[in-house]
C-alpha cells in the first residue's frame, strides 16, 4: 500500500484511474487513537467545503453520555454495536463529507465493507512512541487504562494493522508530517479519486 506524499498525489491513485470502485464523494479517516483523525478531519472539511462527521461524537450525542461512560457501564461490545449502527445510518445519505472514525471501527468485518462503499479511505498511521506521546495524560481513552499503556498500544496495533490495511485505499505515516502536510496530501489524492467518479 502506498504512502501518500504530502505535496503530491500518490502513484497508487493514478494507477487506480479507470478501475476505481464507484463510491460517494466522501473522505474517510481510519487509524489508531491519537493519530490525529479528528483534527485533520476538521481542517480538511473546512478547506474542501465538506461536512465533517465524527462517529465517536455521533455516538455520544445519540446516547447523551461519553464513550468512557459507555465502556464503563456497558462494555466494549455494546459500544461496538452502537458504532456499527451509526455507520450504517450514514450509508446512502452521506456525500461530500469527511468522516472521522473510532480506532476500533475496523474490528468488525461488516464495518470495513460499509466504509469502503462510502468513499475513499485513508489510514492515518503512527509509531508506538508517537501515539504514546499524544495520548499520555488523556483520560478519555478507556482501552489504555492499563498498567502498561505502551504494551497495550503495541498489542492493539498488532491486532488492528492488518484490518486497517484491508480497509484503506491509502496509508499515511503521520509521525514526521504536519497537520497541513497531511491534509494537503489527502485533499489532492481525493481530488484525483473523485475525478474518476464523474
Amino acid at each position: 500500500m502506498a504512502f501518500v506524499a504530502p505535496l503530491s498525489c500518490s502513484r497508487k491513485v493514478f494507477s487506480m484511474i479507470g478501475t476505481t470502485r464507484q463510491t460517494p464523494k466522501n473522505i474517510i479517516l481510519i487509524g489508531f487513537m491519537g493519530v490525529g483523525k479528528s483534527t485533520i478531519a476538521n481542517g480538511l472539511a473546512k478547506s474542501l467545503g465538506f461536512d465533517v462527521l465524527d462517529t465517536d461524537k455521533m455516538i455520544e450525542d445519540r446516547q447523551s453520555r461519553s464513550i468512557n461512560e459507555i465502556f464503563a457501564n456497558e462494555g466494549e461490545q455494546t459500544f461496538r454495536e452502537m458504532e456499527s449502527v451509526i455507520l450504517n445510518d450514514l450509508v446512502g445519505g452521506t456525500d461530500h463529507s469527511v468522516i472521522s472514525t473510532g480506532g476500533g471501527i475496523v474490528i468488525r468485518e461488516e464495518n470495513i465493507k460499509v466504509l469502503r462503499s462510502m468513499g475513499v479511505v485513508f489510514w492515518l498511521d503512527a509509531g508506538v512512541d508517537s501515539i504514546l506521546d499524544r495520548v499520555t495524560g488523556n483520560r478519555d481513552r478507556p482501552l489504555l487504562r492499563t498498567e502498561d499503556p505502551r504494551e497495550t498500544i503495541q498489542n492493539l496495533l498488532s491486532e488492528r494493522e492488518p484490518l486497517y490495511e484491508n480497509c484503506a485505499d491509502e496509508r499515511i505515516q503521520t509521525d514526521d508530517l504536519s497537520v497541513d502536510e497531511i491534509s494537503y496530501g489527502i485533499a489532492e489524492t481525493a481530488r484525483v479519486w473523485f475525478s474518476t467518479q464523474s
